[in-house]
């Protein structure tokens, strides 16, 4: 073995195990009686003069005031730049009164719709991957994206490469009130971006580049994600380019209210901060599963391991929607369910609007849904992450029960 340990600095003999430790000075007892210690006069006690202690006391509460409001106004800074830079939204922190997330798409060349690009839900294949295989495929379809507002400020975040021609997926608060937005890749190579297509209320964005070759995203399915499930997040931290941290899947369909929205998304306790906004999550497999959205902030700092990511399954249905140039509408089957499952499964009908189209296909209350599209149905969630892939004109088959007789129908979604 080197006795250098290659140069690295072994520390004094205290910390090494091979050295004695030093002994102990002796100490000299004389021999014969032991004799008392001649008594000092002791000195008078001085007195405390009244004001001036008491002037020393407000000295004391005066200094440690202003030390916690300097400590207040600092912290405040600090997350008021955090803010700045990303605009992750962020549930629980109290953000000013005069600032807001801007929802605005950017203000950059437009690129063509309408070319038949989509995103593919590949499903869950191959061997489990260690986390080192997972970063080492992702890294190359993660991005960097700088915003500059042409105000002297911009925001920083994180995309995810859909095509090897140039496509981007990203959040939409990362580019929102942009006048320029630049993507950086994992070579350090930086390309201007136009907007494909931005939606704030979905907080999605599509962004395209000029460029070849570039090594797209493998998407899995959101909605075979299990609880506990491990997954790993991918983006750039506080400014920290390909920061990967890992975690598990705390919950699914968790519903968020973000600037007055209400969304669908899953829950991890992957670490996600500011720079991470539009950057994935990805499942065992290396496959991006969701894209990391908001996290749980609090004043006090007591919040940990709260961060959020839009389900793969709605990313699929808003960005094939932008791509396309169509107009993004939210569906609703038109019925209402008892979220407790009937014993042996499925999900009972509770009302059934005269205006959907469950009432014209003959759905009434008291019916039981048993599958939805050749799947059981367990339980509410199945319901909402069915939901999450749909939109208004399209259609559910439904495997239905009533008075013990089971029969098929299928049901469109209305607008909501």
């Amino acid at each position: 073995m080197n006795d250098h340990n290659d140069g690295l600095w072994q520390g004094g003999s205290w910390e090494r195990s091979d050295c004695p430790l030093p002994e102990l000075p002796a100490v000299h007892i004389p021999e014969g009686p032991v004799r008392p210690a001649r008594k000092r006069p002791r000195p008078r006690r001085r007195r405390w003069k009244w004001p001036w202690f008491a002037g020393l006391l407000s000295l004391i509460v005066v200094l440690c005031l202003s030390a916690a409001l300097l400590e207040r106004y600092f912290m405040g800074q600090a997350i008021l730049r955090h803010w700045d830079r990303d605009g992750m939204p962020s549930v629980g922190e109290e953000q000013p009164q005069d600032e807001k997330l801007d929802d605005t798409p950017p203000a950059i060349p437009q690129a063509e719709t309408g070319t038949g690009v989509t995103v593919e839900l590949q499903p869950a294949q191959g061997a489990v991957l260690p986390y080192t295989q997972i970063y080492d495929r992702a890294i190359l379809s993660a991005v960097s994206i700088q915003a500059s507002t042409g105000r002297g400020y911009g925001s920083a975040g994180s995309g995810v490469v859909l095509t090897e021609d140039g496509y981007i997926i990203t959040n939409a608060h990362v580019v929102a009130g942009a006048r320029e937005v630049k993507v950086m890749f994992h070579d350090n190579r930086t390309l201007p971006a136009s907007l494909v297509g931005f939606h704030a209320v979905e907080d999605l964005a599509v962004l395209k580049v000029e460029a070849s070759g570039l090594t797209p995203a493998q998407f899995g399915d959101s909605s075979v994600l299990h609880i506990g499930e491990p997954v790993a997040a991918l983006g750039d931290s506080l400014g920290y380019r390909a920061t990967f941290t890992d975690g598990i899947v705390s919950s699914l369909d968790r519903e968020v209210e973000v600037e007055g929205v209400t969304m669908s998304l899953i829950q991890t306790t992957a670490a996600i901060n500011y720079g991470n906004s539009g950057g994935p999550l990805l499942n065992r497999y290396g496959q991006v599963v969701g894209i990391n959205t908001i996290k749980i902030v609090t004043e006090d700092g007591s919040a940990e391991g709260l961060g959020f990511a839009i389900p793969s399954r709605r990313v699929k249905y808003v960005a094939d929607h932008l791509i396309a140039g169509e107009e993004i509408k939210t569906g609703r089957f038109g019925f209402s369910v008892n979220r407790i499952p009937v014993v042996g499964g499925g999900l009972e009908l509770l009302i059934v609007e005269e205006d959907s189209d469950a009432w014209a296909k003959g759905l009434r209350a008291g019916d039981i849904l048993l599958e939805a599209d050749g799947a059981p149905i367990t339980g509410f969630e199945d319901l909402t992450r069915l939901k999450l892939g749909l939109g208004p004109g399209d259609g559910v088959t439904f495997l239905c029960e009533r008075d013990g007789e089971q029969f098929t129908v299928e049901v469109e979604l209305i607008e909501a």
